[in-house]
């Protein structure tokens, strides 16, 4: 039987059960905030982190990871006999992860097949695919039909969200089709979209009275999704202020859709760093 074992980076935003559950192999991203360096999910809690966001003015930078440590990694999996690594990481176009994990996988491409995946997404759009590997790899299906399907569901998977603000993904360089809303949304509130890897304005909402952008982000949810067709999500909130909206989310839906289970994800320092807090919204893909 030939041993398969899934790699991603932290901002796939998987909980310590998930992990556990599918071995699971996260390497962290950095952040760095009032000077101070963090390992995403390692040094600072989610909560901690946004906690020390709100306190400060300063702007949190973020690191990709070295293809070094990639390396180092793949080199150590290989040597407890895995012989095939999945390594499934943020979107190329806002990180350069994915490239370090590609360059990693030539040094070592003696050693052990490395198989790195562009997810062309982040945080609840990256981690239902990484669980879609784990789970694939579990039924010890070839490795080319596992790839094959795999980049079937990183072609299907779509990702919809509301922030509070566009200020961090502007800062932080990462608003890619959005950057035309910046100084325009007095009274608006943007509900975004994250496609090809690269962050879109999907539609703009007037006002917010009654949570109007959640109903109308619901509203898009449920026009997207095919009822007939079995749904894999993920369920996304930044600090705990949008937890209740997540959970919203799910109690709207549930009896619209065919899902097993609705997982949710907090989301991480280091995609929080560029969204801010109040962030909310859904990730999923049908096959």
């Amino acid at each position: 039987m030939t041993k398969i074992k899934i790699v991603t980076d932290s901002t796939a935003d998987l909980t310590v059960d998930l992990i556990e559950r599918y071995q699971i192999e996260v390497l962290p991203l950095t952040v760095t905030l009032n000077e101070v360096s963090y390992r995403d999910g390692v040094d600072i809690t989610r909560d901690a982190f946004y906690q020390l966001m709100s306190t400060t003015e300063e702007f949190p930078t973020t690191s990709q990871i070295p293809p070094a440590v990639f390396a180092e990694t793949y080199q150590r999996l290989a040597a407890e006999g895995v012989e095939h690594i999945i390594s499934i990481h943020i979107s190329g176009d806002l990180s350069g992860t994915y490239q370090s994990s590609v360059l990693a996988g030539t040094m070592v491409e003696n050693t052990v097949h490395v198989h790195c995946i562009d997810s062309k997404s982040a945080t609840i759009g990256l981690g239902p695919i990484v669980l879609a590997a784990a789970r694939l790899a579990e039924q010890n299906l070839p490795i080319a039909e596992i790839l094959e399907t795999l980049n079937r569901v990183v072609e299907q998977t779509a990702v919809y969200f509301l922030l509070d603000s566009l200020d961090n993904l502007h800062k932080g360089g990462r608003i890619g089709k959005a950057s035309h809303m910046v100084g325009s949304l007095l009274n608006l509130k943007p509900i975004l979209s994250l496609n090809e890897g690269v962050i879109s304005a999907y539609e703009k909402i007037r006002g917010n009275k009654g949570n109007k952008a959640l109903e109308r982000l619901i509203e898009i949810l449920a026009e997207k999704i095919d009822p007939n067709k079995k749904l894999y999500c993920a369920i996304g909130y930044s600090d705990s202020n949008a937890l209740e909206q997540a959970k919203y989310i799910q109690e709207c839906l549930q009896d619209k859709v065919d899902c097993d289970e609705f997982v949710y994800l907090q989301i991480g320092s280091v995609v929080g760093a560029h969204i801010g807090t109040g962030a909310v919204g859904m990730g999923f893909y049908q096959l």
